[in-house]
């Protein structure tokens, strides 16, 4: 979620590396600070603080715990954990991928953010094995007792990973906000920087 954003159609940035390890052969954990700016680029927004925890269960499918701490500048500090669920099927240079995640968010300092069901398809291209291009979409699902679809990303993006413990991602996010107040879009350019150690 992209907070006291006043645009109707805005541009943003979020820029983040990513500290990523393994604890074991099917468990890693990563740390990822994510930086954002608003107003067609030219403000810094806030800032966040990613942790994960993600465990291979086998035969494509996986897990994943990842709690967010959110610091906004002249606002209440927020919280989110979310659980997901995911199955990935590779066939030929093809892969296709499902994941659905739980996003609750914590009432701290009552703040009262809206909690979702949010479910991810992505077909991820592996004809190069550096260079990965993919699309994805996720609709998201509210689930605090209002049950009804409010937003929609459609996400085209790659990664490139040279040697190996190196990889950058980029994202070109079209989110659309509906069956809400104020109706909008935000077109996000999301870059992470992925170091394995």
């Amino acid at each position: 979620m992209t907070f006291a954003v006043e645009a109707q159609d805005d541009y943003i940035s979020w820029t983040s590396v990513q500290l990523q390890t393994q604890l074991s052969d099917k468990t890693r954990i990563s740390l990822k600070p994510i930086f954002r700016h608003y107003r067609d680029l030219s403000q810094y927004q806030n800032m966040s603080v990613d942790l994960s925890v993600r465990r291979d269960l086998g035969k494509g499918w996986s897990t994943l715990f990842l709690t967010r701490s959110w610091f906004i500048p002249e606002a209440d500090y927020r919280h989110f954990l979310w659980t997901d669920v995911a199955y990935g099927l590779k066939k030929n240079t093809i892969t296709i991928s499902n994941r659905l995640r739980y996003h609750w968010a914590l009432n701290v300092n009552d703040n009262k953010d809206p909690d979702y069901f949010r479910w991810s398809a992505r077909i991820t291209f592996r004809n190069d094995k550096k260079f990965k291009p993919y699309f994805q979409v996720e609709p998201w699902l509210r689930a605090d007792g209002i049950y009804q679809f409010q937003r929609m990303r459609y996400e085209p993006g790659f990664s490139w990973t040279f040697g190996k413990q190196y990889r950058l991602d980029f994202q070109y996010r079209i989110e659309k906000f509906f069956n809400v107040p104020t109706e909008r879009q935000f077109n996000v350019f999301v870059l992470n920087f992925l170091f394995i150690i």
